[in-house]
């Protein structure tokens, strides 16, 4: 039968009372030495001993308590946690032993620095001597490398803990995602940083062909070989500065997830064709053969028939500017059902194996000289990948080395041939309409202006919205050509605007902008616009547009 613990609180009541009883007036005939006073007087010294041993009890309890919290806190920690004597593992929790990749009990007796990649080890001997020399704890990074044979990026915090030998508390913690994610970081930031500098390079090479070219024509004869030299010359540099241009706004709007493709049943190899068509001056400049190899047959895909110009346009160009004159290009097309396959393969400066993998990064390029003369912003392979994923397809390079061409291979699912091919309809002569044009920015307004002049067509110009509103309810236009970002009042509420007039409800609205997301077509229909035109476009497609537009 356990005996029943005697409370503190009882043991002094005990006590006290036979205190009280030895100070009673003693009875007749007892003396100092009565046995009956020494067995109250041991009784006491008895009680005395009992409530220490409960005092000590207690504490007992409360430090094992105690030990038991630690023993889980330093178990089941989210970090490791070891103590070292002077670096042998004593004790690892469980955080620190999945870290090390070793069970716990094989771990104790170990040698922590042998965890320690080679090359860190001098500096976790002088880590272990900084804690035990200084008042607090010493951090540091470190590489260790697993049981497994990996490795992985820790940081050390070392705590001296005072015993008769030195000891030490060490917290460590796997840095390894965080480290890569700083290292992606610092990359990203130093590629955008080369783009910049890039961008800025390739946007000023334009202008100085773009003014000499209006030198020419301010001083040569209009109409004469030397005018028609430099307007073709105005012409491609431009059409470069719209690419470019194109190419940052497609990026932009890929990374947002905003790119919308129009598909249709196409087929490919007239596509292509043209496309080959569009860069055989260039290639020709360049002194660049183009071989043409399509499969007989025809291959149809539903895609974006823009879009994969685009493709195959920025694929041939970047092979322009790899390939040095004398060198050639060969674009080829294979079916394999259920996919068609478009190769383009150059024999240029190819591709260094460390580079293969992040060709299709935006930003990425080769390394080239302060001449730059194969330019480019690095956007256009990244460009590619995307738009050719966005219609279920694939691409991929490969390169034999520096100096043995590159081979872009673009992946795309087959369909069904279309029963019937309607033949393309044939475009009515364009009429002459009345045209309002609300712009704000002074050249671009003049020379819309004069260009619509010459096709034929009567036009105002307006610089705000008010005043465009004001002139429209005299000049009554049959088709409103819009900017967006007026001052004022907004193309939108210009639109709004000429719905709700009835005298202008009738106005065939076109957007005209620099903006061209989804979120901005949708704004604009919303408002009441017919039609959404991305800045900058070209007379021949806002004739097309124009002539479409019934009375």
């Amino acid at each position: 039968m356990t005996k029943k613990a005697i409370t503190p609180e009882a043991l002094r009541k005990r006590a006290v009372r036979l205190v009280e009883e030895r100070a009673a007036k003693p009875r007749a005939g007892e003396s100092d030495d009565d046995p009956k006073r020494l067995v109250q007087e041991l009784e006491i010294h008895q009680i005395e001993l009992e409530m220490q041993n409960e005092e000590l009890r207690a504490a007992r309890m409360e430090l094992e308590a105690g030990l038991e919290r630690y023993t889980e806190l330093f178990d089941f920690a989210p970090i490791g946690y070891a103590t070292l004597v002077p670096d042998v593992i004593r004790e690892i929790n469980h955080a620190g032993a999945r870290l090390l990749g070793t069970e716990r009990s094989r771990l104790i007796e170990r040698r922590f620095a042998a965890f320690v990649a080679q090359h860190d080890v001098p500096a976790f001997t002088a880590l272990l001597g900084k804690a035990l020399e200084g008042d607090g704890p010493a951090s540091g990074e470190f590489a260790l490398v697993l049981a497994r044979g990996t490795s992985i990026a820790v940081r050390l915090t070392v705590t001296t803990v005072s015993r008769p030998q030195p000891t030490f508390l060490l917290a460590f913690e796997d840095i390894t995602a965080r480290r890569a994610a700083e290292d992606a970081l610092r990359e990203a930031d130093r590629r955008k940083s080369d783009f910049l500098a890039v961008l800025s390079h390739e946007l000023r090479n334009p202008l100085m062909p773009i003014w000499n070219g209006l030198y020419l024509l301010d001083h040569v004869e209009p109409g004469s070989e030397p005018a028609r030299r430099a307007r073709a010359i105005i012409e491609r540099q431009i059409t470069h500065l719209t690419r470019m241009v194109e190419d940052l706004l497609d990026i932009a709007r890929i990374d947002r997830g905003k790119i919308q493709l129009q598909l249709e049943r196409i087929e490919l190899e007239p596509l292509v064709s043209r496309t080959i068509d569009d860069h055989r001056a260039s290639y020709e400049a360049s002194g660049i053969v183009v071989g043409v190899d399509f499969q007989a047959g025809s291959s149809w895909v539903d895609a974006d028939s823009t879009r994969v110009n685009q493709i195959i346009s920025n694929v041939l160009g970047n092979a322009e500017k790899f390939t040095p004159r004398g060198g050639s290009v060969e674009v080829s097309i294979r079916r394999r059902p259920p996919v068609v396959t478009v190769r383009v393969r150059d024999s240029g400066a190819g591709i260094p194996a460390e580079l293969i993998d992040k060709v299709f990064e935006p930003f990425a390029q080769a390394p080239q000289t302060m001449a730059r003369s194969r330019g480019g912003l690095g956007l256009g392979l990244a460009m590619v990948k995307h738009l050719v994923e966005l219609h279920g397809g694939r691409v991929s390079i490969t390169s034999e080395g520096i100096g043995r061409g590159s081979e872009i291979a673009i992946v795309l699912p087959l369909a069904e041939a279309p029963v019937d091919v309607a033949p393309a309809a044939v475009r009515p002569a364009q009429p002459r309409r009345r045209i309002l044009v609300i712009e704000d920015l002074a050249d671009a307004a003049a020379s819309l202006e004069h260009a619509l002049t010459l096709s034929g067509h009567e036009v105002r110009i307006a610089m705000d919205g008010l005043t465009g509103l004001a002139l429209a309810r005299t000049f009554r236009p049959e088709i409103l050509i819009c900017d967006i970002g007026l001052p004022g009042m907004t193309g939108y509420q210009v639109a709004a605007a000429f719905r709700s007039d009835a005298q202008l409800t009738t106005t065939y609205l076109m957007a005209l902008s620099g903006y061209a997301d989804p979120e901005d077509i949708r704004r604009a229909t919303d408002a009441g616009f017919d039609r959404y035109l991305a800045k900058p476009i070209d007379m021949a497609t806002l004739g097309s547009v124009l002539a479409g537009i019934s009375r």
